[in-house]
């Protein structure tokens, strides 16, 4: 895979496979697919996730619930994103010698939670045997509100973005496994922990931003903020001023030894929704938002100059945002 990035073979597979067709809304390059049925009064939206072990997670770090709950999480995490809700997913695992049924059982039941407080249904899948490690593949389904699910794509010169809960919660609850602190001695340890192990999708608010039709275009931050943020410019055909001093860090990670906003724009693993809003709606956006859904905050806007720039503090003048978040084909 040298010289080859995520972005760089999603691009490949955009140019060789069609984007629509007679029954194809939306396909390869966004959150996930949207396909139209004959009748149906709505859309059905399908996205594909892996957890591969030793690049996702650990054994040593993740019970086997948590493994499954967080394997669920990353595909709906990718419906909230679209506003779809999610109705039915598939679950392929395959393990390697040695694994106890307990584990198994384990890892469904952590899937199984999830899906109970989500309201979808398990439909099927595969099982097969991994020559090195676990791997759990899971492709989810959803179905749109009104037919209008949301895109990358729609984004604006002038439109406010914002982004839903804190930011970098995960990734320093990675650095805490790291440095050996599974169980978490404080509440913020343990915060940090969850985050990482139990990430929440936010299926609920992305169908009321759906619904509220106050939103042009929106993702997930599964990757990272440097490397996601530009991947809705790219497809929204824009640019984007970030200001790092808006950016709703965590800042107790700083108890161990992280940069909160390192973390914020880089971390990745979040599943926080990144959205962008036209400069029209933004006070009604902020008066109409449920206080019990979590937190949105402006962190900075589109613009028509190509790429994305930013500065630490409101002092300092505006720089290229080098993407440093996850890539699973970077050294």
């Amino acid at each position: 895979m040298a010289g080859f990035d995520e972005d760089r073979i999603v691009r490949l597979l955009e140019a060789r496979f069609a984007k629509t067709g007679s029954s194809l809304v939306r396909g390869i390059g966004d959150d996930a697919a949207v396909v139209r049925s004959r009748g149906a009064r709505e859309h059905w939206v399908v996205t594909t996730d892996m957890l591969i072990e030793e690049i996702d997670f650990r054994r040593a770090w993740f019970s086997p619930a948590q493994v499954g709950h967080k394997s669920l999480a990353a595909n709906l995490s990718d419906l909230a994103a679209m506003g779809a809700r999610p109705r039915f997913f598939t679950v392929s695992l395959a393990l390697p010698e040695g694994i106890l049924p307990r584990w198994i059982t384990a890892c469904y039941r952590g899937m199984a939670a999830l899906a109970r407080r989500h309201g979808v249904l398990l439909i099927g899948g595969d099982l097969s045997r991994s020559p090195s490690g676990i791997q759990i593949t899971i492709t989810a389904i959803g179905e749109t509100v009104g037919r209008r699910p949301l895109y990358r794509s729609g984004g604006r010169p002038g439109d406010i973005l914002y982004v839903t809960g804190k930011l970098g919660m995960a990734a320093s609850g990675l650095e805490l496994l790291r440095q050996g602190r599974a169980a978490g001695n404080t509440r913020a340890e343990r915060a940090a922990l969850r985050s990482q192990r139990t990430p929440l999708p936010r299926c609920e608010t992305g169908l009321w931003l759906a619904r509220s039709r106050l939103v042009r275009c929106m993702m997930d931050l599964s990757d990272g903020l440097s490397i996601d943020l530009p991947r809705l410019c790219r497809a929204s055909g824009t640019g984007a001023e970030l200001s790092g001093s808006l950016l709703p860090v965590f800042p107790d990670s700083r108890r161990w030894h992280c940069d909160p906003l390192a973390l914020a724009l880089h971390g990745g693993e979040d599943f926080e929704l990144l959205l962008a809003v036209p400069a029209r709606q933004t006070e009604r956006l902020e008066k109409s938002y449920p206080s019990s859904l979590p937190r949105i905050t402006r962190i900075g806007r589109l613009c028509s100059r190509p790429g994305v720039r930013w500065s630490p503090d409101a002092t300092a003048p505006l720089r290229p945002l080098k993407p440093a978040g996850f890539d699973h084909f970077r050294k």
